[in-house]
């Protein structure tokens, strides 16, 4: 595998979990938000990994739908839900041009989109789009929860940052939901151990829904 994709096919490799096996505190709060919804929920999992996540909101009985750009990240998500006895749809895809793969289909309304740890990944060229392709797909009443890392001068990169990944600006995140509800935005200064030593970042999260204009 190409360092140009990840670092993470490789890290994602080993037996072990590289981000372990407990799903992100987030999902609960949404599984909360949509919680009174009777029709079966649509989830996306943006850049899932190696779909602790994914894996957690299907156990929860959601429609699952992650990718990710790494084969071995996608192998241990299957092998994850298969493990715990869930249905998944996962398939390898890059976060830049996933709109045009031939496993998913851009025309899918999702009830829950979330990628954490990932849309650092997006070439500027294609931020713009994203944000307009997912909105799109997201459906009316809809979550999307994003975190992205935020660039600090005095914060030292990671020690498993990847040549192709960017911080983003403080409030950048926001500007792309100016037309939703917003339920949360947030940005924080935390420390981090993975790569195998002490280190921190900034992270901006945003928790929007998708409401009808008023006119």
């Amino acid at each position: 595998m190409d360092y140009f994709k990840t670092q993470y096919e490789k890290f994602y490799e080993e037996k072990d979990y590289y981000w372990g096996l407990e799903p992100a505190d987030f999902l609960d709060e949404l599984i909360e938000l949509i919680a009174n919804r009777t029709k079966r929920i649509k989830v996306l999992d943006i850049g899932c990994g190696e779909g602790k996540d994914a894996v957690y909101m299907a156990q929860k009985g959601f429609d699952v739908t992650a990718f990710d750009i790494t084969e071995s990240g996608i192998r241990k998500t299957k092998f994850l839900a298969a493990e715990r006895g869930v249905e998944i749809n996962a398939f390898v895809a890059d976060i830049n041009n996933f709109d045009v793969n031939d496993q998913f289909d851009i025309n899918d309304q999702f009830d829950i989109i979330y990628s954490t740890g990932t849309i650092q990944y997006l070439q500027d060229k294609n931020i713009k789009g994203f944000f307009e392709n997912i909105k799109a797909m997201t459906s009316m009443n809809g979550f999307n929860y994003f975190n992205v890392f935020v660039e600090k001068t005095f914060l030292e990169l990671p020690p498993d940052w990847d040549k192709e990944e960017k911080m983003w600006k403080t409030g950048e995140l926001f500007k792309h939901y100016g037309d939703w509800k917003i339920h949360k935005i947030d940005e924080v200064i935390f420390e981090d151990l993975s790569g195998g030593s002490k280190h921190f970042h900034c992270m901006d999260t945003l928790l929007a829904e998708k409401r009808l204009q008023r006119r």
